[in-house]
């Protein structure tokens, strides 16, 4: 019974949190995009337990560097990035399973915006870490040129990665070759990679929904400590093209 009144006492003052708490970087979106994603689930800001590392300035819109580390909400299931103010705010959608909420990554931004990382802890609760990149904007919209079209149909699918150590921690890093085409600018269409399962060796540890928010030839740096061995990074894009990625790490 002590336990079931502690539990309702910590949602009570777990809900005034997000009522009470301002958002710490304003945007005129931000109500909405939070709604459609969390369908009214429990939400606090918190930039104590998430860190997000973005440039001072981004001054390439089509590659922006953006570095999460969410390691001090324990036990964290699962985390959405969404960017305020892009054409395309959703960014990506990760089932955590045994992967760290730790990536980084690049992405597209079409004007200065606010980006949102979205963390859901053992206990049901979304903690919302901001930051505010800032930029000339465009890199939504920025269409491949016809020499670009023509090297990603050689080289498509091209890629390469490795895994790396620090004690019982292992860091997958990977990039493919690929367009990423948002389909905003006339006459071109929608083109990315939408999926990614992380395998080690049989086991799911990790799971992805992505968008064309995603920079070209897009670039992860995930962690895991699930274990050493062989990695198998399944991707499809939306042309329902499959890759596989095997990597695994080097003697040391």
């Amino acid at each position: 019974m002590h336990s079931i009144l502690c539990k309702c006492a910590l949602t009570i003052l777990l809900l005034g949190i997000t009522l009470e708490a301002k958002n710490p970087i304003y945007s005129p979106t931000f109500d909405d995009l939070i709604h459609n994603t969390l369908h009214g689930a429990t939400y606090s800001y918190d930039d104590t337990n998430i860190t997000i590392s973005v440039p001072k300035f981004a001054d390439n819109p089509s590659q922006v560097p953006v570095s999460i580390d969410a390691s001090k909400i324990k036990e964290a299931k699962r985390m959405i990035v969404f960017a305020d103010l892009n054409y395309i705010p959703e960014i990506m959608d990760v089932k955590l399973l045994k992967l760290d909420p730790i990536f980084s990554f690049n992405i597209r931004v079409a004007q200065e915006t606010p980006v949102r990382v979205l963390v859901e802890d053992a206990n049901g609760l979304w903690h919302v870490g901001s930051a505010n990149i800032k930029s000339s904007g465009g890199g939504c919209a920025t269409p491949n040129t016809p020499e670009e079209s023509k090297k990603f149909a050689l080289l498509q699918g091209k890629h390469k990665s490795s895994v790396t150590r620090v004690k019982d921690t292992y860091f997958i890093n990977f990039s493919i070759f690929h367009p990423m085409e948002t389909g905003l600018m006339f006459g071109t269409t929608a083109f990315y990679i939408k999926h990614l399962d992380l395998y080690y060796k049989q086991e799911l540890i990790g799971s992805m929904e992505l968008t064309s928010a995603i920079s070209q030839n897009p670039t992860l740096l995930l962690q895991t400590s699930a274990g050493d061995g062989t990695y198998s990074i399944d991707l499809e894009d939306t042309d329902a093209n499959e890759y596989r990625i095997l990597t695994k790490l080097h003697a040391e």
